[in-house]
């Protein structure tokens, strides 16, 4: 694995997954890790390729709190029993945290799919592996569904998401970003992913996101987002906002020659969709509402909740 190579995968969104884009990233942590060969070596090189993973994919919550953890485990092992136990812990905790998501993924897609009704048109953007996962899981209950499908510029993985609906034998449609509002009319329910939850319920995920739910909360069309525990972001709750990421310029059409020295060319990855036009937000805990979020987080990480901050754990990691 080229590490430079997995960061502007990362970066410009050529891994279409969020889960994916974690999973590759855990792995080339490891990876790094493995390569060390003393603690200095460890310490010069783990932070800053940690830091480069954030700054490249800094909407992905669930990637900021598995980072978090490894790394806490990393500290406490090298504090405990030197580097070559610290490398067995860490992939120990990175097979048991995939195993945790797994299992969170399995269990919120099960409930998403107890949402869908036969006869049911559903309306998606981007790629989603948990509402590819809802839409099987409703296929093999032999529910009869229609799924619309927005191609998802700047980048276009909506278009994968929909040749692997359509070979699930549905009736599949292929849009155009733009004709989201257009086709409202005719949705019964919107299911989208997510890349993040913030503190009051907000919704971080692939840009035209919000667009569509604007158009859903006009037509009075239910908008659910799948989102697992592991993907609400704690730090919202101490005042950290979420960085919204890029692509390259280059995955638009370029502006003519002539007036290209005048034109800005600008391409947003990710929007964010405001909690009142998110009927529910399904978790491997249920269906909440975007107010209950802070429940959740209450639960999880207690009241005001005890996070450290991913570079106040590098530092300890510095300090070992």
């Amino acid at each position: 694995m080229i590490l430079d190579t997995v960061i502007n995968d990362i970066k410009y969104g050529k891994i279409y997954s969020s889960t994916q884009t974690v999973y590759t990233a855990l792995d080339a942590v490891i990876e790094l890790v493995n390569r060390c060969k003393s603690l200095d070596e460890l310490k010069k090189h783990y932070p800053s390729f940690v830091r480069e993973l954030i700054d490249a994919r800094p909407t992905s919550a669930m990637l900021a709190n598995a980072l978090r953890e490894i790394t806490a485990t990393l500290v406490k092992e090298l504090r405990r029993g030197g580097l070559g136990s610290a490398k067995e812990a860490m992939v120990k905790k990175v097979g048991m945290l995939k195993e945790e998501f797994e299992r969170n993924n399995r269990m919120t897609a099960q409930i998403a799919s107890r949402r869908l009704s036969s006869g049911d048109s559903i309306l998606t953007v981007s790629y989603s592996r948990l509402v590819l996962e809802a839409i099987r899981l409703a296929v093999h209950e032999n529910k009869e569904l229609r799924v619309y499908v927005t191609e998802s510029r700047p980048i276009g993985e909506g278009t994968v998401l929909a040749a692997e609906v359509s070979s699930l034998g549905l009736e599949t449609i292929l849009l155009v970003d733009s004709a989201a509002r257009f086709v409202m009319k005719d949705i019964d329910k919107v299911l989208v992913g997510a890349e993040a939850v913030a503190a009051n319920g907000a919704l971080v995920n692939k840009v035209g996101t919000s667009l569509v739910a604007l158009a859903a909360h006009e037509a009075r069309v239910r908008v659910f987002t799948l989102a697992p525990t592991h993907k609400i972001s704690p730090e919202t709750f101490l005042g950290e906002l979420v960085e919204l990421g890029e692509a390259s310029p280059d995955a638009l059409a370029r502006p003519p020659k002539e007036v290209a020295d005048r034109v800005k060319v600008w391409a947003p990855l990710f929007d964010v969709t405001p909690p009142e036009y998110i009927d529910a937000i399904i978790t491997e805990r249920g269906l909440v509402a975007p107010q209950a979020i802070p429940f959740i987080v209450a639960e999880t990480y207690g009241w005001p909740p005890k996070v450290k901050a991913l570079d106040e754990v590098l530092s300890e990691l510095e300090g070992v």
